[in-house]
């Protein structure tokens, strides 16, 4: 199977990792190849933080380059320019601004690498997607942060693709269950609260009326269907105290505004689920497939076609080793 085929004509791709070494870039590489072979219209490419580099900044390990193709686009920070070894057409400065300068959005006019560094904001990722676009990019793709999923809206209607692999744990069995956790938040449905939150926390009775919570150790429910809206993230800390309390019972949803709010360890998560809990997003992710990496930058490996196998069991998407 092809990337291209899980992701089909999606106008945005958000590139995920679990961890550091997961094969992300090279999932990148690998759509970036069959978009140009099946002769999808330009891509284009940023990214979400810094991406691109042939060592990585945190644990000198290498990382594959970004290729790209002549006359697809991309948008880097000025100061990366120079580590761009494609001849380019310079089509707008954007205004936008990182820690490496301004946001410049260009045309590949050779084939080359190129590194990349976007915008740490929502409202300007959203920007720079209507700007390649502009440009005639018909396919943008972001290489994203699991940390960051709330920038993620600048690729609203579009999907995610996760990567994970052994150098997320040597347990493989912990790794396919932390990934198969992460898979479940970016495929929550989503829901819709009866009315504006109240507070950080607001409890909506089946028929509708609105309560702010105060203490969520001491949350009073009537027992029958009611929603949670949390206002920001959901954390640990109060799951943890919701459990202690004995809460939930069936019929209460946890309304949050998108999935990187639930910042829930995965034990957390199914204690809670297990007494009934049920969750959901204002703003949904739409997962398109998993790959899987079984080599790690530690030295250690795992057998490919168990890590395949188990993966694919635990995840309700497609799963594609990356080295295949």
């Amino acid at each position: 199977m092809k990337l291209l085929d899980c992701i089909g004509d999606a106008p945005a791709v958000a590139m995920l990792g679990m961890c550091k070494n997961a094969g992300k870039t090279t999932a990148m590489n690998r759509l970036i190849r069959e978009l140009a072979a099946a002769g999808q219209g330009p891509v284009a490419l940023t990214s979400i933080g810094r991406d691109g580099e042939a060592t990585d900044l945190v644990t000198g390990t290498y990382k594959p380059p970004i290729y790209m193709r002549e006359g697809m686009l991309a948008a880097t920070a000025e100061q990366l320019l120079s580590f761009c070894d494609v001849s380019r057409e310079i089509l707008a400065a954007t205004g936008l601004y990182t820690s490496l300068g301004e946001v410049i959005v260009f045309r590949a006019r050779s084939d080359g690498f190129v590194q990349l560094a976007g915008p740490g904001i929502v409202d300007h990722m959203k920007q720079l997607r209507e700007e390649l676009t502009r440009f005639g990019g018909k396919t943008v793709l972001i290489d994203g942060a699991l940390s960051r999923l709330s920038l993620l809206a600048g690729a609203e209607g579009g999907v995610c693709v996760l990567s994970t692999g052994a150098s997320l744990d040597r347990d493989m069995e912990k790794v396919v269950a932390d990934t198969a956790y992460v898979a479940s938040l970016l495929t929550l449905e989503q829901g819709q609260a009866s009315g504006p939150a109240l507070g950080k926390l607001t409890l909506f009775a089946e028929e509708g009326t609105g309560e702010a919570v105060s203490d969520i150790a001491a949350l009073k429910r009537s027992g029958g269907a009611e929603t949670l809206l949390a206002e920001g993230a959901f954390t640990e800390s109060q799951g943890r105290r919701l459990l202690q309390a004995h809460c939930p019972k069936v019929g209460l949803t946890l309304l949050v505004r998108d999935a990187s709010c639930l910042m829930l360890r995965r034990e957390t998560w199914e204690a809670l689920r297990l007494r009934g809990m049920e969750y959901r997003v204002l703003q949904p992710t739409r997962l398109a497939a998993v790959t899987v990496n079984p080599f790690s930058a530690g030295g250690w490996q795992f057998d490919g076609a168990a890590f395949k196998e188990k993966m694919q069991a635990a995840v309700p998407v497609p799963v594609l080793d990356v080295q295949e």
